[in-house]
């Protein structure tokens, strides 16, 4: 099958309203150009206006409710079936996963949903997308056994070369089966796909996000600078987590990764590779008085030991939550919501050893975006004061 042209091109993305399917949705209308894709096709479970969604208005975006992955193969086919001009698809973007906790927690289940639900998928769209080109999936940090700290051995930088983690934590890890599954599916085919690693993403969701790192932040920050006497801000996490090297990556350099791997099948099909805002990694040593300064705090290390900070300091304030809510305009229950479990686990335990990635890869397929690392953290408090989540 000969490759549509550019403007023949259509994006399918699972998971829009998550946070890299929403950057997804939202970079395929500018990225590469402005006519890359023709039409881009988001897919939520709940019902999403694109107003609510806080994406553009372009004629181009079509939002569809009631995806769900649960449900078999034909199920779904009948689901992408309702969808105009779905058989024009040519690109998909798989950004949907079921949440089951941690590490061994509830990792069977976890893995047979997971894997279900990409095996579902394709299947799905295979059945009604002839034009079927090019699938990406994100794995991430998970792929190399960073939940499980220092039980599995690392050697920084990551490189998508190195060893699956081994049983018996290597059995818990459900990104393995999917790729195989992905893998198997996709042999013979006139499609390819690659797969891609990310660390945590720095973004915004419209609704809430289990993985959703800058809204907390931007809470406790703000919250910070209305009600603290204090200019100075500490870090919300551990010593130990305040000098170690990480990769975190922006949700608008993530799909814009995405994109540019999809439309390069002659450089990617079959392949992994690593993504982050910075080549060499960063720590929260130097980010941290860069994203306080948005909110025109002086970001300063971890706490002294007995001073509360993060969120223990954000629920000693508990009972202003409503009054600083309400006076500030902002969603009901917006504190409340919060990923607060997230923010504590990834500026704490999560950092607290180097698991920078190497992106020597990207950059050798020809990818050259390099975002200022800060100044996405404030893109992203930008997006979430315009929609009402910070003041």
């Amino acid at each position: 099958m000969a490759a549509a042209k550019a403007n023949e091109l259509q994006a399918l993305v699972f998971g829009a309203s998550g946070i890299t399917g929403w950057a997804l949705t939202n970079e395929a209308l500018s990225y590469p150009t402005a006519t890359t894709f023709k039409r881009v096709v988001g897919l939520t479970n709940r019902p999403l206006s694109v107003e609510d969604a806080g994406l553009p208005q372009d004629p181009r975006l079509h939002l569809y409710p009631g995806l769900d992955l649960s449900r078999d193969s034909q199920s779904i086919t009948e689901y992408l079936s309702t969808i105009d001009n779905i058989e024009e698809t040519t690109h998909v973007y798989f950004a949907s996963y079921v949440h089951r906790g941690w590490g061994t927690e509830d990792s069977e289940k976890r893995k047979k949903e997971n894997v279900d639900f990409i095996a579902n998928a394709v299947t799905a769209v295979e059945n009604i997308c002839p034009k079927l080109q090019f699938w990406t999936f994100p794995t991430g940090g998970k792929w190399y056994g960073l939940e499980f700290g220092d039980e599995v051995k690392l050697e920084t930088p990551l490189k998508e070369s190195a060893p699956r983690v081994p049983p018996p934590h290597g059995d818990h890890i459900f990104y393995y089966p999917q790729i195989d599954t992905l893998s198997k599916l996709s042999q013979g085919k006139n499609w390819n796909f690659a797969d891609i690693r990310p660390d945590a993403v720095i973004g915004f969701v419209p609704n809430n996000n289990a993985m959703n790192l800058s809204k907390p932040l931007g809470l406790y920050l703000s919250l910070w600078k209305s009600l603290s006497p204090s200019v100075e801000v500490p870090f919300p996490g551990s010593e130990e987590a305040w000098t170690h090297l990480h990769s975190d990556v922006s949700s608008s350099q993530l799909a814009k990764f995405h994109i540019y791997v999809s439309l390069h099948p002659e450089k990617t099909a079959g392949k992994a590779f690593n993504i982050a805002d910075v080549d060499a990694g960063t720590t929260w040593k130097d980010t941290w008085p860069g994203i306080a300064a948005w909110f025109g705090l002086k970001g300063v290390g971890p706490a002294a030991k007995g001073e509360l900070s993060g969120y223990p300091w954000v629920e000693s304030q508990k009972e202003k939550w409503d009054t600083w809510t309400k006076e500030n305009g902002l969603r009901p229950k917006v504190i409340e919501e919060a990923t607060w479990e997230f923010m504590t686990v990834v500026t704490g335990v999560y950092s607290e050893r180097d698991r920078n990635f190497d992106i020597t890869e990207a950059r050798r397929i020809g990818f050259t975006e390099k975002p200022d690392h800060i100044k996405s953290y404030h893109n992203v408090f930008d997006k979430l004061r315009a929609e009402k989540h910070l003041p």
